[in-house]
């Protein structure tokens, strides 16, 4: 690879042989350029070489694009995931659970990326088990919050592409029934509804998984930057309703490249969703920090 790439949105691919690992959303693969165009201690290394047995002078390489470090971004509201469940159609009804691809959405053809929620009702408590993928997290009520991290996108499991619950969920070795599906695609459409009377101020604790507003105010012309996350925990960042790509504070990557052209002059609107904590502060550093692998383990 000789110029990194970002897997904007929820677009990131997966790997599976021995395991499942999805990628992250910088795609740098240890590339001569980064993501941003900036040159590597590998590209250095290659004009020596290179120049060594040019037998003339190299071209003078091309400047490379400014960056900036913003001012931190505090947000003032946030809307709680389950409030945010009244801004989606009606939930999908069914006796069992469905997987992601299989449900009746979008002219049947189901969904792609993003968050399903399973909800039923249980009566008592006990031990549960269900086959899930990739990730998911469990409420009362019983509420079942399911992540597809990713897509395998080469190798022997590339067929075996369903997300969500696979099969029934078990409570004590009976099958779970009569379930509520959400479907969570978290695309443009959705971010939309969260119109201003939705938004509650940050005056209290806030009820997690939750939605988080801020504002970023650029002055004159936007720069790329990169937003560092620290102190949150796992979620997506969302830009002006678009979406840059997922975070996770175990890494390897520890900030999101944000190109200058997704910000415009004046107030730039930046929506969180946080599954688990958040620390309040949004910041914009002119350096990036990736890691040293391109896979969450």
């Amino acid at each position: 690879m000789f110029h990194g790439g970002t897997n904007f949105g929820f677009i990131g691919g997966a790997m599976h042989f021995q395991d499942y690992k999805p990628d992250v959303t910088s795609y740098d693969y240890d590339a001569v350029l980064t993501e941003a165009g900036d040159y590597t201690a590998k590209y250095t290394k290659l004009r020596e070489f290179f120049g060594s047995m040019a037998g003339a002078p190299l071209p003078i390489p091309p400047d490379l694009l400014p960056k900036r470090a913003y001012d931190p971004v505090t947000p003032a509201f946030y809307v709680s995931l389950w409030d945010a469940l009244n801004f989606l159609e009606m939930p999908v009804t069914s006796e069992h659970p469905v997987n992601m691809e299989g449900l009746p959405i979008n002219g049947g053809s189901g969904q792609s990326f993003g968050y399903t929620l399973y909800e039923t009702t249980i009566t008592a408590s006990g031990v549960l088990t269900a086959l899930v993928r990739d990730r998911g997290q469990g409420f009362t009520t019983l509420r079942i919050l399911v992540e597809n991290c990713g897509r395998v996108n080469y190798g022997d499991s590339i067929d075996q592409q369903r997300k969500g619950i696979i099969g029934s969920v078990y409570l004590n070795d009976s099958p779970l029934k009569k379930f509520r599906t959400y479907s969570l695609e978290m695309d443009r459409s959705f971010l939309q509804r969260f119109t201003a009377d939705k938004w509650k101020p940050l005056t209290e604790e806030p009820v997690f998984p939750a939605f988080f507003l801020g504002a970023l105010s650029v002055s004159d012309s936007p720069y790329d930057t990169f937003v560092k996350l620290e102190g949150w925990e796992k979620g997506v960042v969302f830009i002006n309703n678009q979406n840059l790509g997922r975070y996770w504070n175990i890494g390897p990557q520890e900030t999101l490249y944000l190109p200058g052209v997704w910000l415009d002059v004046g107030l730039n609107k930046i929506i969180i969703f946080e599954e688990k904590m958040a620390q309040r502060i949004i910041q914009f550093v002119d350096t990036p920090n990736l890691g040293q692998h391109e896979y969450v383990h």
